[in-house]
């Protein structure tokens, strides 16, 4: 290479950090520098230091892309791509009444000693949920079975696969599934199961014994229970065991035995709260 051209060479490089430079400067930036030891924080990135109005400050782009992936939720394993897959099924099929959506446990006013029992039982089923313990709770209607259900279901939702749903809601779903609508049975019974929590509120009072609807009702409710032995949910109920096993038929003791399965229970006492 010549003389000249090696001059022009470090002419362009010169031109070429001068304009840097002036676009640094734009931004208020007196100078920067690249660090030549790796980002003490991930011991994988390279630092680069920036000096603004005579203060220097320290960068490393590795570790701004992580936070930003995590203020974004953006799902970088498989098993967090499996959970955020999960998590929007569920949220798809959710069906949280209107008048629910803005309850929480700590707005929950619980009043006799069993109200108060089953609002600490709520709070540590959340606090060591484990995926595999279930929560049952029965008593009278109005007493604040569904405030704590779906508190939970809130509580958990962040961090987990939840599905709420009351049971009537259930059998609307499969039915809606015949009229070649946009879910099939299938999708129900999948995401019941699959789901780290199912949360089925009321149960007992989706059908009529007179409505002959029976056999058909308890028998998709025995398969959605079914499905999740070994698997966390939580129930709500106005009805006690008996009651239920009447209620549904010849699969009401398989139906109560699932409810049951590693679960902790409590019979609710109460008023009526909405008739306050």
């Amino acid at each position: 290479m010549t003389q000249a051209k090696i001059a022009s060479r470090g002419d362009n490089l010169k031109s070429i950090k001068d304009s840097i430079k002036k676009d640094l400067s734009r931004f208020g930036i007196e100078s920067s520098k690249k660090d030549p030891d790796p980002c003490p924080v991930c011991n994988y990135g390279t630092r680069i230091t920036i000096t603004v109005n005579g203060v220097e400050s320290s960068r490393c782009k590795y570790c701004e892309d992580k936070k930003l992936v995590e203020q974004l939720n953006v799902a970088t394993t498989e098993s967090e791509k499996k959970l955020q897959s999960l998590q929007a099924k569920a949220r798809r099929f959710t069906r949280i009444p209107n008048d629910l959506n803005a309850v929480r446990l700590n707005n929950y006013k619980a009043v006799t000693n069993e109200q108060k029992q089953a609002k600490q039982m709520a709070v540590d089923f959340i606090t060591q949920f484990d995926k595999e313990k279930s929560f049952v709770m029965s008593g009278d209607p109005g007493i604040g079975k569904s405030h704590i259900a779906v508190s939970i279901a809130k509580a958990l939702s962040k961090n987990y696969s939840v599905l709420f749903l009351k049971s009537a809601d259930v059998l609307g779903l499969i039915r809606e599934s015949y009229d070649h609508g946009t879910h099939s049975e299938r999708d129900v019974f999948s995401i019941c199961e699959q789901v780290d929590l199912l949360v089925l509120d009321d149960i007992g009072a989706e059908y009529d014994k007179s409505s002959n609807n029976e056999s058909w009702a308890s028998d998709i409710l025995f398969r959605i229970l079914d499905s999740r032995l070994g698997k966390s949910i939580v129930i709500t109920t106005n009805y006690s065991e008996s009651q239920l096993e009447d209620k549904f038929g010849m699969n009401g003791k398989r139906i109560v035995s699932r409810m049951n399965d590693k679960a902790e229970k409590i019979r609710i006492f109460g008023k009526d709260m909405r008739k306050q």
